[in-house]
Order: C-alpha cells, then structure tokens, then sequence
C-alpha cells in the first residue's frame, strides 16, 4: 500500500507590520535626489533595494549618496541590473555605476 501525500497544515494570516511602509506601495516610492553627476560612480556600497509590482519599478539605495532608480530602458538590461544589485546588497559588495543624465543607473558593474 502506497503512503498518503502529506497534508499542509493549518496557517494563519498576518497582518500587515508597522515598518511594511513604503514597500509594495508605487505611490510612495523612494524619492531619487538630484542627479549628483552623470557618468561613472566608483567603489560604492548599495545597501538596499526597494521595488513594487511593476517590474522597471526597481530602486537601489547607494550609501552616501542616496535612492537611485535603475534605468528601465532594457528590460532584459534592468532585469540583469536587479540580480546584481541583489547580489551586491547580500554580500555587501562594492559596486561601480553609470549614472545617465536623468539621474538613473544605466550600467552596474559588481
């Protein structure tokens, strides 16, 4: 005689926490500052990251200088961008960034 499947237990619904703000919500979305300087950003530190549903909807916080957008002007691109920037955030990895002329990291070297 064959095993029966497991049965999934029971599981409870949890509220959403206190600090769950701005996340999943476009409508507060991490303010960018002011493109500080285009071009290339050497050496820095992204420390978190911060998206909502809509898939170019993806921000990066760079220490010391603050909340940059990754450009979604590729998708492909952008998607790329996202899992390095993941990838830089959980190892704590110095970065390098290309900064277009919108204040938006176009390239992004780990």
């Amino acid at each position: 005689m064959i095993g029966q499947p497991p049965v999934p237990s029971p599981y409870s619904v949890l509220g959403t926490p206190e600090d769950w703000t701005p996340y999943g919500d476009a409508a507060t979305s991490p303010q960018a500052i002011a493109p500080t300087q285009c071009g290339w950003h050497v050496g820095q530190t992204i420390s978190d990251l911060w998206s909502y549903e809509d898939s170019s909807g993806v921000w990066v916080s760079v220490e010391g200088v603050g909340w940059k957008r990754l450009s979604p002007a590729s998708r492909s691109g952008h998607t790329h961008m996202t899992l390095l920037a993941g990838a830089a955030t959980h190892d704590n990895l110095p970065v390098d960034f290309h900064e277009d002329s919108d204040g938006q990291i176009d390239q992004l070297i780990v």
